[in-house]
């Protein structure tokens, strides 16, 4: 692709973020997309990205393996001190890299309230969530599951793994709106204390004991 051709599709991929974010995925068109970018050519945004699906992809592409390497970092981290076992540490690993992410710049928070509204897609399901997790969550992720199901049936362990994920993407989004939004009367803490307290709640309501009646079955996530 030429440079100019690379240019363009950077700055599609700026526009539909910025709107991605404001509005959620679903509220946005294509041809919305290429009007607020100026785009002469009506068939640009399907030049470069084919659908929305496939924007979206390069909005994947953009930021994930970032949020990934900070993720890896934590994880190592966490296998030097060998704290990698212990629960709250595992979850920090899986919460605090899109915590800090946002930090960087208005981009990435813009990317982190994408990740909420994607979190929130109604027919969302595991395996979509797994294909956007980086490796090092998947196996904070996992060893989480193990330690849950020694006292959890293997679909309530399961289902507070989702349902974790999905809470603390919505909680981290909603800060970054937070800090993006200047006349907000809403107190909001610094990010690090926000993560903290996000982090020890998240850890008790995991490991919180299960009133759920036993033998009780729910269909498999397809």
């Amino acid at each position: 692709m030429s440079a100019r051709g690379e240019r363009t599709r950077a700055h599609l991929l700026d526009v539909a973020e910025r709107l991605f974010a404001e509005r959620g995925i679903n509220a946005v068109s294509l041809r919305e997309v290429r009007i607020a970018a100026e785009a002469r050519n009506t068939a640009a945004v399907q030049f470069h990205f084919g659908d929305r699906e496939g924007l979206f992809l390069a909005l994947i592409e953009r930021h994930m393996p970032r949020i990934a390497e900070i993720q890896q970092q934590l994880y190592d981290r966490a296998v030097a001190r060998g704290t990698d076992k212990e629960p709250r540490a595992l979850l920090e690993i899986l919460v605090r890299p899109i915590a800090d992410y946002l930090t960087l710049g208005e981009s990435e928070r813009a990317w982190v309230k994408i990740m909420g509204d994607f979190a929130s897609q109604p027919d969302l399901h595991l395996k979509e969530m797994v294909s956007v997790t980086p490796e090092a969550g998947l196996r904070a992720g996992a060893a989480l599951h193990r330690q849950l199901t020694e006292t959890l049936p293997d679909r309530l362990a399961r289902e507070r793994i989702i349902m974790l994920a999905q809470a603390s993407v919505h909680l981290i989004a909603d800060h970054a709106r937070l800090l993006d939004d200047p006349v907000t009367s809403r107190h909001h803490d610094a990010t690090d204390v926000f993560v903290d307290n996000l982090i020890d709640m998240l850890t008790a309501a995991l490991f919180a004991p299960s009133t759920a009646p036993e033998g009780e079955t729910a269909p498999p996530d397809a």
